[in-house]
């Protein structure tokens, strides 16, 4: 896959949540927040990063920054969200569940996610758990995470981790991360405490499935979707929704009060400032895992042959 050369005009970064009620009035922690700019505005006019009450609030700002500066055919965007648009694979190197847009259709199907953030996710996580241990042949699925005081109904979903033998806990790119970085990022199959993303992900990505059917044949879901060499604005420059993981930028840049205020606008200015921030080649699971935007693939594995 050599998507070289993609320097998007605009930079939208997004801090998704998985919160089941609106968080407060005040900007506050593990609510959503987006950070965007342009690639010609200098850092200091960029705007300051905005805060959300609600999914649904920040899924209509990204729709309405989009609208506003993409109307134009040559105007490129990159939107990065923190959780993960793919799952690992099987032990057999099979998918678990459907890959790219498929997966965002198939969760949107499932997903019932309300104006004031109530949802049903773990309802959801547990029905897959059981068709994935059924579909393998195994005790228990691979979600794992929840409020301790949760029903537990044939034991679908637990607050604790069981390791399946047929399916993986990590995608190559987690594993990269851990070893090159030597941080601690989580499954995609984890739902609840610290660290967690599962559950941003079952939230995100029907809000993903929306945006990319109502933009058409210009977006692009990278690494699922070939993005092309875009060195100067065409016609029908691509609009790229991908996978940023925040933790891998210094945030202390800027002087937000907010963690996850200051992680939105680190994303975006390193993504603004790099020359290549979707890397050129990728490991080959990388076309049904997904892949990390500014995450350099490992050297020594196989890499994906797909040509842009």
């Amino acid at each position: 896959m050599t998507d070289a050369g993609f320097r998007p005009d605009l930079v939208i970064a997004v801090d998704w949540s998985a919160a089941s009620s609106p968080k407060p009035k005040q900007p506050s922690p593990d609510a959503p927040w987006i950070a965007w700019g342009f690639r010609d505005d200098p850092p200091r006019r960029r705007p300051a990063p905005e805060y959300f009450r609600t999914r649904a609030a920040c899924e209509a700002r990204i729709r309405e920054l989009l609208s506003t500066h993409t109307g134009s055919d040559n105007i490129s965007a990159l939107i990065g969200f923190d959780f993960p648009l793919g799952y690992p694979l099987a032990t057999d190197g099979s998918p678990v569940l459907p890959i790219g847009r498929a997966l965002c259709e198939e969760i949107a199907a499932r997903i019932e996610d309300g104006e004031s953030n109530r949802n049903n996710r773990f309802d959801v996580a547990e029905a897959l758990n059981t068709e994935i241990a059924e579909r393998f042949n195994e005790p228990h699925g691979p979600y794992w995470g929840c409020p301790p005081n949760r029903s537990f109904k044939n034991n679908a979903l637990l607050p604790t981790r069981r390791t399946m033998h047929a399916v993986l806990e990590y995608r190559a790119v987690e594993q990269q991360i851990r070893r090159q970085h030597r941080l601690a990022i989580q499954s995609p199959w984890k739902l609840f405490t610290t660290g967690s993303v599962g559950s941003q992900t079952l939230l995100g990505l029907p809000m993903i499935h929306r945006l990319l059917t109502t933009l058409g044949d210009r977006a692009k879901l990278w690494p699922f979707e070939s993005v092309g060499h875009t060195h100067t604005p065409t016609s029908n420059s691509p609009i790229v929704f991908t996978e940023i993981w925040p933790s891998l930028h210094d945030a202390d840049a800027d002087d937000h009060p907010i963690k996850d205020a200051r992680q939105v606008v680190a994303v975006r200015d390193a993504l603004l400032a790099s020359t290549n921030p979707l890397p050129s080649r990728l490991p080959a699971s990388a076309s049904a895992e997904g892949w990390i935007a500014g995450v350099q693939p490992p050297s020594t594995e196989p890499e994906s042959v797909c040509d842009a």
